[in-house]
């Protein structure tokens, strides 16, 4: 037990030591819920270079969020290196903690298997510092390896904006549809959703009819519609 002490307080281990105590204390206040797991998510969001060329249509909704896929030439700094080396898909807070974690246990095998072999302690520095360096260079590809099988519990849905939904079926609900008045129901595979929807009076649309959302109006937060048999 002295031994494990002396090795983790004792450089180069005890510079990993210092930062694997400040994570640990950051994971005590996210389980007690003072601080949030994605709060530098954003930030790294916000890090991606406008040299990365994009084509984009007039009529895309453009989000800001960094595809994981996406290639990292074009981009610099933090977000161009988790790029590059697969640090992406979960978040920085849990990449971090893992490769500080990683590095610590690598720099804690080596040093107490090689520092003891170096005579001088000036030599014992110098290779201490070397073990620092090699001990993060290979606690990448590791955090990279360890957080594939978390990515799943960290996936992102972009919600739909109102606009994407015309062109899609609904179902009435309300006894009858105005220009003033009716909602109708669009099924996503869940729970449903529920429209308000305007329609000519003249169309006769009641409940049960199926309709095609046609137009958006976003000063009402309505959709026009139109009964499905009389869609082109």
């Amino acid at each position: 037990m002295d031994v494990f002490i002396n090795n983790i307080i004792s450089f180069p281990v005890v510079v990993f030591t210092f930062l694997l105590a400040i994570i640990m204390v950051y994971w005590l206040l996210a389980m007690l819920g003072a601080v949030d797991i994605e709060m530098f998510d954003a930030d790294l969001d916000l890090d991606v270079d406008v040299d990365v060329d994009v084509d984009i249509e007039p009529d895309m909704d453009v989000g800001a969020t960094v595809d994981p896929d996406l290639d990292s030439e074009g981009l610099s700094g933090v977000t161009g290196f988790m790029l590059k080396w697969g640090l992406t898909g979960v978040p920085v807070t849990v990449v971090v903690s893992i490769l500080v974690a990683s590095s610590w246990l690598i720099c804690y095998i080596a040093a107490s298997m090689l520092l003891p072999l170096v005579p001088l302690a000036l030599l014992q520095w110098l290779v201490g510092a070397a073990l620092l360096v090699v001990s993060f260079g290979l606690a990448i590809p590791v955090t990279a390896q360890l957080i594939k099988p978390l990515k799943s519990a960290f996936v992102s849905h972009s919600a739909r904006n109102k606009a994407s939904f015309i062109g899609a079926e609904c179902v009435v609900k309300t006894g009858s549809v105005n220009e003033t008045f009716g909602q109708a129901e669009y099924e996503d595979g869940g729970a449903g959703m529920l429209f308000d929807v305007r329609a000519n009076p003249e169309d006769g649309i009641k409940k049960g009819d199926h309709v095609i959302l046609k137009s958006y109006d976003e000063d009402d937060g309505s959709y026009w519609v139109i009964k499905t048999s009389d869609f082109d």
